[in-house]
């Protein structure tokens, strides 16, 4: 699977981060992906499969550009520099520099009814990252999808990255599940999601796949 990355990408948050290096995590990701038996696929939601593309992206990221992953479960950023492997718990919840990533396998037509290793590119509607509070300013945006192959089985792929350093709480919408046990979670606004279009990383090299993109996140490459 080959991509398209923008050349003009590199960014310091702590360490560097260039279109080399989202290109090799990408492959490195994918291919972890496919050593999943399909079965897991089949039987876990989307949700925990966008967990497991996410983690695994992390990983490949922090190890190319010489970070590390965030050692708390619930750190903030999700790789952060090296010297943070020394940081407190407290600290490492809320790092002042690094790379936070979020996932996505974006919001299809309703009823499409759609099951894993069923591509849902054709009945692809909206692309929405989704957040534990509405002050992320940072953001790489992962999209994903179970990619059409040879294979008896379309394992999951990353299938776009996008970036923005401009974000604001006016970009996130309200929060939802304030009450109960159910996780805080604020699902991104247009306006957001514009500025993620605009910082366009790597796109899978499938026309399918870019024009969509493209027409859904309003830019243009």
């Amino acid at each position: 699977m080959t991509y398209i990355t923008n050349p003009r990408f590199k960014i310091f948050c702590g360490f560097e981060v260039n279109g080399q290096h989202i290109d090799s995590a990408l492959h490195q990701t994918n291919d972890f992906l496919e050593t999943i038996p399909s079965t897991v696929y089949k039987n876990i939601d989307y949700k925990t499969t966008s967990s497991i593309v996410g983690s695994m992206f992390c990983q490949a990221i922090a190890g190319v550009t010489g970070a590390i992953v965030n050692p708390i479960e619930k750190g903030h950023p999700d790789v952060i520099p090296p010297e943070g492997e020394y940081a407190s718990e407290e600290e490492l919840r809320n790092y002042p520099v690094g790379l936070e990533i979020k996932c996505t396998v974006g919001n299809i037509t309703k009823g499409a009814n759609l099951r894993a290793g069923q591509p849902r590119i054709n009945s692809l509607e909206g692309i929405t990252w989704q957040a534990h509070h509405q002050e992320v300013e940072e953001l790489l945006g992962l999209v994903w999808d179970f990619v059409q192959s040879e294979h008896d089985f379309n394992y999951p792929k990353v299938t776009g990255v996008f970036y923005a350093d401009n974000l604001t709480t006016d970009d996130w919408g309200s929060i939802s599940g304030t009450v109960g046990r159910n996780t805080k979670v604020t699902g991104m606004k247009v306006s957001g999601k514009e500025k993620m279009g605009q910082g366009w990383v790597a796109l899978i090299d499938n026309p399918q796949y870019k024009n969509l993109y493209q027409r859904i996140l309003k830019f243009s490459i």
